[in-house]
């Protein structure tokens, strides 16, 4: 499917595997779906991604920036846990899962930009595998990628994979990438702790501002959408 028109949209209401964004388009898409797609960004085209990973266990997504200019911003926060903390009791301590996703990003033309945020949220006994392939071809030049990666631990029985492959074939280029594993412990909450708040509550408040940061954009195209969408994901966790 062809995007024609400057706009925020939802991947169900594109409703298709291959998306061609044309040139001279700003467009903002939030991944509603959690399938398999394939973008393709035109010259001068301006697209921010944001989306929920949740349960997937055979997530593929590829982006290729075909002309120049192009500019992609990648937002994305894979939430491991599937456990409602309305059910109590033992249901904490059930068995965990994992999710699994492969992300490849072709860059084809020059003078073209990346920038990737992936934040995990990661529950007891769960197993987050992340693959993420950046192919750079020949011969093209001035172009920008970075990918960072941040995984946040709740509970002490947890693994991460993830493998970031740059295959890089020109040397015109700047390309980075960064991983970040942090748990969030009670000497990082003593300063909230330190103003009367619960544990839970400060913690609650160190989380929630660093989702308020990755759909912050989110904001600007519906407010209400953000709303709804922070609200789901924090009552999730």
């Amino acid at each position: 499917m062809q995007i024609t028109k400057n706009w925020f949209y939802k991947l169900s209401e594109i409703n298709s595997e291959e998306i061609i964004i044309e040139n001279n388009l700003i467009i903002s898409i939030f991944d509603d779906l959690n399938k398999n797609y394939e973008i393709k960004l035109w010259e001068n085209s301006k697209v921010e991604i944001f989306g929920v990973l949740e349960n997937v266990s055979d997530f593929n997504m590829k982006v290729v920036q075909e002309q120049e200019n192009s500019d992609l911003k990648l937002n994305y926060l894979i939430l491991s846990k599937n456990i409602s903390p309305l059910q109590g009791g033992d249901a904490w301590k059930a068995e965990g899962g994992k999710i699994s996703a492969k992300i490849e990003s072709v860059l084809k033309a020059d003078f073209v930009k990346s920038n990737v945020k992936i934040i995990s949220i990661v529950w007891k006994k769960w197993f987050v595998d992340l693959d993420w392939i950046i192919k750079i071809e020949d011969g093209i030049k001035k172009v920008d990628w970075n990918l960072s990666e941040e995984n946040i631990f709740l509970w002490d029985d947890w693994q991460v994979k993830w493998i970031p492959t740059l295959l890089v074939a020109s040397s015109d280029v700047k390309a980075s990438h960064s991983c970040k594993m942090e748990r969030i412990s009670d000497e990082k909450l003593f300063y909230l702790r330190s103003r009367w708040l619960l544990r839970e509550n400060a913690l609650n408040m160190i989380i929630e501002a660093k989702i308020e940061n990755l759909f912050s954009c989110l904001r600007m195209y519906d407010k209400d959408f953000y709303k709804e969408t922070l609200e789901s994901i924090l009552e999730k966790i």
